[in-house]
């Protein structure tokens, strides 16, 4: 238990000084965030979405597009470290930053003209419905990106912390376009990097 509880305060569930410290310097999620900035790059006038925030550190390079953003998490203390990371755009009115579960966004129906989900996803306890959920608040047209990690990952996951790996899903990249089709998103890109892991862009359909 006190293992257990170690993970979902460092990751999981992060909370405390470990959660903050972890989230707000996570640099093994820099790849991740530097590839999606890449191939999916926020517009000036793009609505953008973020499902696992975390800290707030992807969202505030997102921000810096002149974009406006949602940041949802699941863990009040990663809402709470979020919000102050961008407390400027939080005041303006550019940024809100919500607590909620991936499988019920707290979110209307195609409001985003872009998602994103970047190193949350393999703790999502149902993935297919966190994808559908992601879909349906996309505007037709509206694409998705999404980073998790492969099945190559698990050895030095698990070396690092085998209680880690076990609390972790490790989704074949034609997993990940399964869930994407069924959810009515047609996979435009999609790669295993070394450094990243799955990278997976999905745009939704013209029509609902």
């Amino acid at each position: 238990m006190i293992f257990g509880n170690l993970v979902d305060r460092a990751a999981r569930r992060p909370s405390g000084l470990l959660g903050y410290l972890l989230y707000r310097f996570p640099l093994g999620h820099r790849p991740g965030f530097d590839l999606v900035l890449d191939r999916l790059p926020p517009e000036a006038d793009d609505r953008i979405a973020e499902i696992g925030c975390g800290g707030g550190v992807f969202m505030r390079r997102a921000l810096m597009s002149g974009c406006q953003g949602l940041a949802i998490d699941h863990s009040p203390d990663m809402v709470n470290n979020a919000s102050r990371l961008n407390h400027h755009a939080v005041k303006s009115g550019r940024l809100e930053v919500l607590h909620g579960d991936a499988a019920q966004l707290p979110a209307s129906d195609s409001s985003f003209d872009k998602a994103y989900c970047l190193n949350a996803f393999f703790f999502f306890p149902d993935p297919e419905a966190s994808i559908a959920e992601m879909a349906r608040i996309l505007k037709p047209g509206g694409r998705l990106a999404l980073v998790t990690s492969p099945p190559e990952f698990e050895p030095q996951i698990a070396r690092f912390s085998k209680r880690m790996a076990s609390s972790m899903r490790f989704d074949a990249i034609e997993t990940l376009d399964d869930w994407m089709r069924t959810a009515g998103l047609e996979t435009e890109e999609m790669k295993t990097t070394p450094n990243a892991g799955n990278l997976i862009i999905a745009r939704k359909g013209a029509v609902a």
